[in-house]
């Protein structure tokens, strides 16, 4: 519980302008019930014998409840109100053994009404040992004592809140990363022959186990896509891994490269357990034709103008399962106005899961017209995922003008 009281009001606005930057990293506010907090807060009722106890997010204008959420729905109070708001601008805990006797708080509603609020004990919680989010609080509708060796526990559990906010601060610096390595669109007079890119990734479990990348040169585009088995951060471990190895092999025919990522890999992804499905595909942007190989992806669509679309079937097995996989190469052509779009199983998802979900993929890519570009099909797709989708959901749109 480090940080120094800031004295002066340049001080306290900047302390204050840091702390509420450290709560919106965070990204916890207005978030679901999570089980890793509310064990916590189990725990503290049982050891501590009070009938309150919660982890609270302060933000500049109100105390949100992160744990427990009774009935899945987190309340918010007041900062005039809350105790918390006192604790989380202080370095140590704040022990309140009789609310009425205490100037600070004791007119406060929470007092007098029917909450009627006596004892409270709050530890502030930081994650970079210097700016507070939040607390631990426990609270009580009788007075009552708090012990040293009480204080010491109740410091503990903080430590225990403090790293899994630390969890989830470096899953969000993850996730920036990811986001950041993932290449930006192109818009059609960036590419020759009129060609338009798009894409994007919408993790599960804040990082993916999906990637997509493109590579433009002159008079060509190449392109993967890959699905890796695993979510969270082992999916995205393993999905950097793959994704290094096809960077580091662009320009060469799309089987060997396969052939040359599998051998490299097949250790790597045996040992962990895992596997990866693919796009890979260089297209000639002269000629709109389409050269591929596909691990057992097989969620490629060339959709026409009219709606009308073709699959382009899978030529292999997925890497990390056999040391040959016997690839081979597949032939489409993009002409204009067609557009190709590759995803993850968690697009279908969004559907009835099946490879029935197509015709509605088809038909939503036609309806997003010429307009906007890929960048308007991406988005039609990324607006209906929801919060928490069961899976990553990854797609790349080319579009030939």
């Amino acid at each position: 519980m480090e940080p120094a009281e800031p004295t002066a009001p340049s001080d306290r606005d900047r302390f204050e302008r840091l702390r509420l930057d450290a709560v919106e990293r965070l990204n916890l506010l207005d978030t679901p019930a999570e089980e890793r907090f509310d064990r916590i807060t189990r725990i503290a009722r049982e050891l501590f014998d009070v009938p309150i106890a919660e982890i609270n997010i302060i933000d500049d204008r109100r105390q949100y409840t992160k744990s427990p959420q009774p009935g899945g729905v987190a309340g918010d109070i007041a900062l005039d109100d809350s105790f918390c708001a006192v604790t989380v601008q202080q370095s140590d805990i704040i022990v309140v053994p009789d609310a009425t006797q205490d100037d600070r708080f004791s007119s406060r509603s929470a007092v007098s009404d029917e909450r009627h609020i006596r004892f409270y004990a709050g530890r502030p919680l930081s994650i970079d040992q210097q700016n507070q989010v939040g607390t631990l609080c426990l609270v009580d509708t009788t007075p009552r004592a708090f012990s040293d060796e009480q204080r010491q526990l109740l410091d503990e559990l903080g430590g225990w809140v403090e790293r899994e906010l630390q969890d989830t601060a470096d899953l969000d610096r993850a996730t920036e990363v990811q986001q950041k390595l993932l290449p930006h669109r192109q818009p059609a007079q960036a590419v020759p022959g009129g060609f338009d890119l798009a894409g994007a990734c919408v993790p599960a479990m804040a990082v993916a186990g999906d990637f997509y990348a493109w590579h433009g040169e002159e008079g060509e585009i190449e392109l993967t896509l890959a699905d890796v088995m695993g979510k969270g951060t082992a999916g995205a471990i393993l999905a950097a891994t793959v994704r290094s190895a096809f960077q580091s092999r662009t320009g060469i025919d799309v089987v060997t490269a396969i052939e040359q990522v599998n051998e490299q890999l097949i250790d790597d992804l045996g040992a962990t357990g895992s596997f990866a499905t693919l796009f890979h595909a260089r297209i000639d942007t002269s000629t709109g034709a389409i050269v591929y190989a596909d691990g057992g992806h097989g969620l490629t669509i060339v959709v026409h103008p009219d709606g009308s679309y073709e699959r382009l079937e899978a030529t292999g097995l997925p890497i990390g399962i056999v040391s040959d996989g016997l690839w081979t190469r597949g032939e489409a052509v993009l002409a204009r106005g067609d557009r190709l779009l590759t995803f993850t199983d968690g697009l279908l998802d969004l559907f009835d899961g099946s490879l029935e979900s197509l015709d509605p993929i088809a038909a939503l890519v036609r309806a997003a017209g010429s307009a906007g570009g890929s960048q308007r099909v991406v988005d039609t797709f990324t607006s209906l995922v929801p919060p928490r989708a069961d899976d990553d959901v990854t797609l790349v749109v080319v579009s030939r003008g």
